[in-house]
């Protein structure tokens, strides 16, 4: 795997950890004045992922920025040094490091990848799209996103989408959002100015059919509710919207005939929400939701143990618990939201998530 330069965090490691990771810089530098990986990112208007222009853009505040807080150029080295660092420690197994480059559900998503396996999960990471908002220097917190070729240890590939943070003027940049758009499916064309910068909205913003706010707890409420629930009008049926209505129906009946209860309640969380104008009037919205499941022996005459799902497992420490077994999935969503006033809803494009939470008795 090529490997481009970053700097690590100072996180308090063990000095054999110091060392290890120190040993390994040079190497990180040398591989990128070579590697592929190390060439500039594509900016968002050379990539089929996101195009310039629009036909009736929307005003916003940040397009008015002459010289915006992050540059292109500045946000290219970001990416390159967060992902490349992240690869070298997690090659070296140093959860300490990688959770100083992460905040908000990536950060519970990667203590939950050093914790569940021997070694977490290593990715070779494409050439990013950027997809930069022009911010002003003084309004903290600055963020942008990226979209990226991810490969896994099996060679699969996902195109993901990422967001990047810097909360104030003294903190340093962290990953704080990875999701995977569904395979076949590509990011909306996102609106550039000329010199390939992209228009943010506000979280409140109610240029678009739903606002970046609601998409969070709309989404909940028709995981719950299901295609007959309130929000069906509004965020397209899909294996992660409706589909979980679906799964709680099919399974709930077989608990409750065992003497089981089984629930699964969907929250929207309190993690940043990242928003971005679309060519075609809406906007890309990212976003976070909180899935708890709970499995629990009600009844007297209660049939066997709870079982365990497989890939919670290594919290237990088996297949089965006497009573209770509660999961919290971190999952984390990218949205379309059409135009407001148009007819067809939004549609759930990206997914990706991990049970960080086990508790049982």
């Amino acid at each position: 795997m090529a490997f481009c330069g970053g700097l690590i965090g100072e996180a308090s490691v063990t000095r054999t950890m110091r060392v290890a990771l120190a040993s390994l810089l040079p190497v990180i530098l040398a591989a990128s004045a070579c590697s592929p990986a190390a060439q500039a990112p594509r900016t968002a208007a050379t990539s089929p992922a996101a195009a310039t222009g629009s036909p009736t853009p929307t005003p916003s505040p940040s397009a008015t920025v002459e010289s915006p807080a992050v540059t292109l150029e500045e946000a290219a080295k970001i990416v390159r040094a967060i992902l490349q660092t992240d690869d070298v420690v997690r090659d070296q197994g140093v959860e300490s490091y990688a959770l100083t480059q992460t905040r908000d559900a990536q950060a519970e998503i990667t203590a939950t990848a050093f914790q569940s396996a021997e070694k977490p999960s290593r990715y070779t990471w494409g050439e990013p799209t950027l997809l930069v908002p022009r911010m002003e220097q003084d309004r903290f917190p600055y963020w942008f996103a990226a979209v990226v070729e991810r490969r896994d240890a099996r060679g699969d590939s996902r195109t993901a989408v990422l967001s990047f943070m810097k909360q104030y003027e003294y903190s340093r940049w962290q990953l704080g959002f990875t999701s995977l758009l569904y395979p076949g499916t590509s990011l909306p064309a996102v609106t550039l100015d000329p010199q390939g910068y992209a228009t943010a909205l506000a979280t409140r913003d109610d240029s678009t059919a739903i606002s970046p706010h609601l998409m969070a707890p709309l989404h909940a409420t028709i995981a719950e509710e299901g295609p007959k629930g309130f929000a069906a009008s509004l965020i397209a049926a899909g294996p992660q919207t409706t589909g979980y209505f679906t799964e709680v129906q099919r399974v709930r009946p077989d608990y409750k005939r065992r003497g089981f209860l089984y629930d699964s309640l969907f929250a929207a969380t309190a993690f940043p929400i990242y928003a971005l104008r679309t060519t075609d009037g809406g906007a890309v919205v990212l976003y976070s939701l909180r899935r708890t499941t709970l499995r629990e022996a009600k009844a007297k005459q209660a049939t066997g143990l709870v079982p365990v799902p497989k890939n919670v497992r290594w919290a237990v420490n088996g297949v089965v618990v006497p009573r209770m077994l509660r999961l919290v999935e971190t999952q984390q969503y990218v949205g379309h939201v059409p135009r407001k006033g148009a007819a067809e809803p939004a549609t759930i494009i990206g997914f990706d998530g991990i049970t960080t939470g086990v508790s049982f008795k």
